[in-house]
Order: structure tokens, then C-alpha cells, then sequence
């Protein structure tokens, strides 16, 4: 999906997907994921969400951290990147043993259904686009009747809240598709639209609506801190931990979970919106995507607030 021609074998049997490419083949192709491409290892929180087969497989390390000579040895036969710039340093480093890399589009989730339909091409496999395309096209039909002003969101990205990401950057397009609007704003070209480091005067004169962060610790470390207590969202009690089974909903790694974090987050935003109900919705979802239908007890906790 970068415009270059490879060659790969035409029964595709084994596949290292790289971080952002790792989600799309355990939904699409579980049974052809050679490993885990992540930082550090799968949660048990997390593979309790997956099929129970994949909780043998090793964490081969993703981007620069990949193990090559482990790659090398295990014989595979493609290697899943994506078209972002800056992935054009592991990508090299993954040809130079003789595995040929074919890139996807994943920086944003309108670029999933072609992804999945590529995809399923590569693999033979039913694409999972039209269930996505729904999924994205009820968020959007139900916001666009939301006639109250947007409600202005901070993104907390980092464990203490203070990194964040510009309006600028896709990292942040959950907050825009739930009918919110980032309360950070940056002008083109700014030096740290992704991954922006923010004091906490700065975030006070920002004065967000509503809080989302990416752990839930950082929620509970917000709620008990004196020094946010000023924010007008910490006073409201509008700090909410995004989803995070087995991938985060909101970011990192991006995925097509996306489009869940944005039903997720327009509940919040706007609980008047018609979406019907959140529970059966992901239940459904997980049952399609990933083969894993999960419990009550699954759901209590994937979206406790």
C-alpha cells in the first residue's frame, strides 16, 4: 500500500506483523501470526480477550527492538509494516535477512477498510471492512445530530498525564469522530504535534472539559491530586480511562479498535446520542474481530469508568 511491487509467496503461512500491523492479523488471520510484535508482553487481561491459541505465542519485539536472528531463524514468510516515513528504518533492517516487508495503511481509521480488504486478498481470507465500515458510519450518522456545543478534550497520554498529542496529530482522532474537539491546538508544522510535552500551568490555561487517558492509573493518580483540582473536568468528574483489551481504543497501537473508542468516547461526550447499547455493541464486535466473546465480568472490567 506504499506503491512498490513485492514478491511474496502465494500461501502466506506465517507472518511477522510489525506493532501497528499486529492487530489487523489477529483479527483477520489469527492462525497465521508467527508472534507478538510489542514492548513488552501481552497482559493476561489482554489474552483473555483473544483466541486461547495465541496466548503460546512469543513476543518477538516490534520495530527497531524486533529480534532479528530469532526472525532469520524462524523461516517466515512476510513481514506486516506500514506506510508512515518513519517506519522505513525497521522495515530495512527486517529485509537485510531476506523477508520481504509489505506495507498497510494504518494511521487512520478511515484507511482500515482498505486495509482489510488488502488484507484479505494477501491472506484469501473474508475482509472485515463492511462490519468496520458500519461500526464507523452509526459514531458519524449519531454525532452529526449532536446540536450542543463540543465538549474540549484533553488526551493523557503519558503514565503522569502531562504528554499529549496536537489536533494536528491521527494519534488523536477518536476525540473529533466522538464529536469532541482537542483542547490542544497546534499550528502546522509544530515541532511536537505528536508526543507534546505540556506543563501544568499550560494545562490549566487549556482548561479541558473532559480528561481521557490512556492507563487507568493515571485517571486514579489525576482524581487524588491536588494540583489538578482546579481543572474544570477533574471538578465535573469527567476523567475517563480508555478501554485497553486487548488493545487500547484510543491509541497505542493505533488499530481499528478505534472505531469502538469513538462509540466509547461519544457516549461520554454526548450521553443524548442514539447509539444504542455500548455492552451488546462490543460484545458483538469482539465476537467478530477477534473470535472471543466476552463475559459480563469481561465487559465490567474492560469498561469500568
Amino acid at each position: 500500500m506504499s506503491g512498490r511491487t513485492v514478491s511474496v509467496p502465494d500461501d502466506i503461512k506465517s507472518v511477522y506483523a510489525m506493532t501497528h500491523a499486529m492487530p489487523l492479523v489477529v483479527a483477520l488471520a489469527p492462525d497465521k501470526l508467527a508472534g507478538f510484535a510489542s514492548p513488552r508482553a501481552m497482559s493476561a487481561e489482554a489474552l483473555k480477550l483473544l483466541p486461547p491459541e495465541l496466548s503460546k505465542l512469543p513476543n518477538l519485539g516490534g520495530g527497531p527492538d524486533a529480534n532479528l536472528e530469532k526472525l532469520k531463524d524462524m523461516k517466515l514468510d512476510i513481514a506486516l509494516g506500514w506506510t508512515s516515513p518513519g517506519e522505513s528504518y525497521p522495515a530495512r533492517q527486517i529485509e537485510r535477512i531476506g523477508l520481504p516487508v509489505v506495507n498497510i495503511e494504518v494511521d487512520r481509521l478511515d484507511q482500515y477498510p482498505a486495509t482489510f480488504r488488502f488484507l484479505g486478498r494477501l491472506f484469501h481470507r473474508e475482509a472485515l471492512a463492511r462490519a468496520l465500515e458500519r461500526e464507523m458510519a452509526e459514531v458519524q450518522a449519531a454525532v452529526a445530530e449532536v446540536k450542543t456545543p463540543k465538549p474540549r478534550v484533553y488526551y493523557a497520554e503519558s503514565q503522569d498525564g502531562l504528554t499529549t498529542q496536537c489536533d494536528t496529530s491521527d494519534r488523536v482522532e477518536v476525540i473529533a469522530r466522538a464529536g469532541g474537539v482537542n483542547a490542544l491546538h497546534c499550528e502546522p508544522g509544530a515541532p511536537f504535534a505528536a508526543n507534546y510535552p505540556l506543563g501544568l500551568e499550560r494545562l490549566l490555561t487549556l482548561d479541558p472539559d473532559v480528561i481521557v487517558t490512556r492507563f487507568a492509573a493515571t485517571a486514579e493518580a489525576i482524581r487524588k491530586d491536588p494540583r489538578w483540582a482546579q481543572l474544570k473536568a477533574v471538578r465535573a468528574g469527567k476523567i475517563f480511562a480508555a478501554p485497553n483489551a486487548p488493545f487500547n481504543w484510543f491509541d497505542r497501537p493505533p488499530s481499528f479498535l478505534r472505531a469502538l473508542g469513538a462509540r466509547w468516547l461519544a457516549g461520554k461526550l454526548h450521553p443524548e446520542v442514539k447509539l444504542g447499547d455500548l455492552r451488546a455493541d462490543a460484545r458483538a464486535f469482539y465476537a467478530l474481530f477477534f473470535g472471543v466473546t466476552p463475559t459480563d465480568a469481561d465487559l465490567d472490567q474492560l469498561l469500568a469508568p
